[in-house]
Parts: structure tokens; sequence; C-alpha cells
């Protein structure tokens, strides 16, 4: 949704400062500060790779937008508002979070079967979020129809 969401300049030197960040706390918290146990070095590696994605990511819409024809970016940005690309996008967000539902209640059981308690806490946690954020969301959409 980031990538199809609508990028300004403002927004693209936001995130190339957010993924510079990112990406060198992570290199220089692992090169300089020799971070003992794996799980600290995987946090480090996790925010290298994030931050170079959001780089990466905010790089190529800034060149994009300064590469790409006025034409071509109207005629994008009309595709874009088009109701039936709206309707296919919110079709295909409901299936993810459905699919999302069940991933997480098939997680929660089966970290509990292989006697897992902490993670299938967090999975039933997660689970309990992703139900109040959708009864949350649709209160607020039905109040605005």
């Amino acid at each position: 949704m980031i990538c199809k969401g609508k990028w300004n300049k403002h927004l693209c030197m936001l995130m190339i400062i957010l993924g510079t960040a990112s990406f060198l706390f992570g290199l220089l918290t692992f090169l300089i500060g020799r971070p003992e146990g794996s799980h600290i070095n995987t946090l480090m590696g996790m925010f290298t790779g994030f931050g170079a994605g959001i780089l990466g990511v905010a790089a190529y819409q800034l060149l994009r937008s300064k590469l790409l024809s006025r034409e071509k970016q109207e005629q994008q940005e009309i595709n874009r508002q088009d109701e039936r690309n709206i309707a296919i996008t919110r079709t295909a967000c409901t299936v993810a979070f459905y699919a999302a539902i069940v991933l997480m209640a098939v997680l929660t059981f089966l970290f509990m079967g292989l006697g897992y308690r902490a993670p299938a806490y967090i999975c039933l946690g997660g689970l309990y979020v992703l139900a109040g954020v959708f009864f949350v969301a649709r209160k607020v959409l039905e109040k605005r129809m």
C-alpha cells in the first residue's frame, strides 16, 4: 500500500531520512557495538534490511517522479482514484485480513500444541488486536457513510 500512495517530494525526503537512519543504526550498532547474542545480531540485521528497503523504495519513487512525464503521472492519478480500482483494493485488503486471522489462529494452536506458551500468547494477542482494529474501523466507517 505504501508504494501505491500519493508520493510527493517531502514524503520521499522523509522516507529517505528514516531509511538512512534505520540502516545506519543497524549497521553501526552491529559493527561498533559488537552485540553479544544471536537475537541482537538478528535485530540489527532487521534494522539494516528495513532501512535499506525504505531507502530503496523512496529513492525509486523520487527518481521516478523526476523522470516520468506529467501526462503519465496524471493518468496514473486518475487510475488510482478510479472507483473500480478502489473496490478491488478494498476487496483484496478484506481477503488479506481474513487470511491473517486464520494464520494467527493456526499459529496460536500450533505454538500451544508444541509447548511454546510465550509465542502462543503473542499470536493470541495479535489476533485480539486484529479483531479490535476491525471492529473500531467498522464503527468509524459506518458513522461516516
